[in-house]
């Protein structure tokens, strides 16, 4: 791996005439020229090799560090996650005087693993106040890491610690959205616990009341739920509200466990954190527009969401298509080869309140390293768009497109094979540029590229990036 001095020294060995601290002067002037956002030092180097006539190996992004492990005696530890559920206030009284305090339970998540917060007294009452609701990007700070009940790693936040909704969209934007870790019902074959599961109502709910053993009142809310063929009973333990849901409708239903009855089927069994969203379609997606087209039969959108994960939507022949860069949500009616497939009315409509614009949807070069993803970039050309003949391994000759781009996290090499090398061509060193639906992929080298594909957009922002 090239680092900065080494690309340094490598152009000042091509242009001995040039001294260093010429160069450094060039490198300054050259970012005062495109502007805040654009370039690293790096990034710079690369536009002044280019005019120049020097060509440099550019240097991969180091790996990012992931910190989701917690602990058991974790202190002062500031931990960023999204919520999965939030729980009705409780009380409580302190054993060493009896006074009474409060607490609030929320449980969180990454995508990857869950772990439950418990928000004490001043704070609890904060939580409250903020109005955190599902699916609300947080930052827990300050906070401790207890043993819980179930003998796993319990998250807590006291009086010297905070919670925050995140306002940083690059942050939040690395966390998984709740439609991302929706469950299928199909999927249903171990005992864990579900992030969410989308099923179908599949009789009619009912409800009922209880007097536990300690003369408390419970309550219970059920249904057979049913998907692609396979059918559980969801239980949910006194829920904090009462569901009003119907047989046929589909509904989403997070913060469940699976566990199997003793006749050996698998159940999902949910508590006063269980909460129902009812769908006319799929999921739905908050989503900005960035380009539509016209494909056999409709229309082929386009759009970035709060995620930074870029999405392809069909839109049938006679269905309203959005207009470029509005905000919408989308309710899809299916997926197919990673499509979203909206063919009934509504299932596109006018998003409402503040959805971000294109600048802050954009992921920077040094977060684009997940492969499962499609995102869009807003970056500045650091090369002549190019493409040449390559022969892979089978003796094959085909077309390969390249072209260097960079921000000012790092620099990236921009590729596209066959027919798709010619979406780079034109493509002049300097421009600004906004790239929506490429795809990252490492190298077997342990750098990463982003790969064009056939959704792959790539606008040239005049003026500077336009929202």
């Amino acid at each position: 791996m090239h680092d900065y001095e080494t690309l340094v020294g490598e152009l000042l060995k091509n242009r001995p005439e040039l001294s260093r601290e010429e160069l450094d002067l060039r490198i300054r002037q050259k970012k005062e020229v495109v502007g805040a956002g654009y370039l690293t030092d790096q990034g710079a180097l690369f536009l002044v090799a280019g005019e120049l006539g020097v060509s440099l190996q550019q240097s991969p992004p180091s790996a990012d560090m992931s910190i989701n492990d917690l602990y058991i005696g974790a202190n002062d530890i500031t931990v960023v996650a999204r919520v999965l559920a939030v729980y009705p206030p409780a009380t409580y009284r302190r054993k060493k005087d009896g006074v009474e305090g409060a607490y609030r339970r929320l449980t969180l998540f990454d995508g990857r693993q869950t772990v439950r917060l418990t928000v004490w007294d001043e704070q609890a009452g904060q939580a409250e106040k903020m109005g955190i609701m599902m699916g609300a990007p947080v930052r827990v700070v300050s906070s401790y890491v207890k043993q819980g009940l179930d003998g796993k790693p319990n998250l807590n936040l006291g009086k010297r610690g905070r919670l925050e909704v995140l306002a940083d969209t690059d942050v939040a934007s690395k966390l998984e959205p709740l439609e991302k870790v929706t469950e299928k019902l199909t999927r249903i074959s171990e005992e864990k616990q579900y992030v969410a599961v989308s099923c179908v109502v599949d009789s009619e709910p009912r409800y009922s009341e209880f007097t536990r053993a300690d003369g408390s009142k419970g309550s219970m809310f059920q249904f057979e739920a049913a998907g692609d063929g396979t059918r559980a009973r969801i239980v949910v333990w006194t829920p904090s509200s009462r569901p009003a849901l119907s047989r046929g409708q589909t509904v989403m239903v997070t913060n469940l466990r699976s566990r199997r009855s003793t006749s050996g089927e698998f159940e999902l069994h949910g508590d006063a954190g269980t909460c129902f969203v009812v769908r006319k379609g799929g999921v739905p997606v908050e989503l900005r527009v960035a380009a539509v087209s016209e494909i056999p039969g409709g229309r082929l959108v386009i759009a970035v969401g709060r995620d930074k994960r870029v999405r392809a939507i069909e839109v049938k022949e006679n269905g309203e298509t959005p207009a470029v860069g509005e905000a919408v949500v989308v309710s899809a009616d299916s997926e197919a080869a990673g499509r979203m497939m909206c063919t009934s009315p509504g299932s596109i409509s006018k998003a409402e309140g503040d959805f971000p614009e294109f600048g802050a949807l954009a992921t920077k070069v040094v977060d684009a390293r997940d492969e499962n993803r499609q995102i869009m970039m807003e970056v500045i050309a650091l090369s002549h768009g190019s493409a040449e003949d390559v022969r892979l391994r089978d003796g094959t000759a085909v077309k390969m497109g390249e072209l260097v781009v960079g921000d000012d996290t790092g620099e990236a090499r921009l590729v596209g094979w066959r027919e798709l090398s010619s979406k780079v061509l034109g493509v002049q060193p300097g421009e600004r540029l906004r790239i929506t639906g490429v795809s990252p992929k490492p190298t077997k080298m342990g750098a990463w590229t982003l790969q064009v594909l056939a959704v792959t957009v790539i606008e040239k922002l005049r003026g500077g990036a336009r929202s």
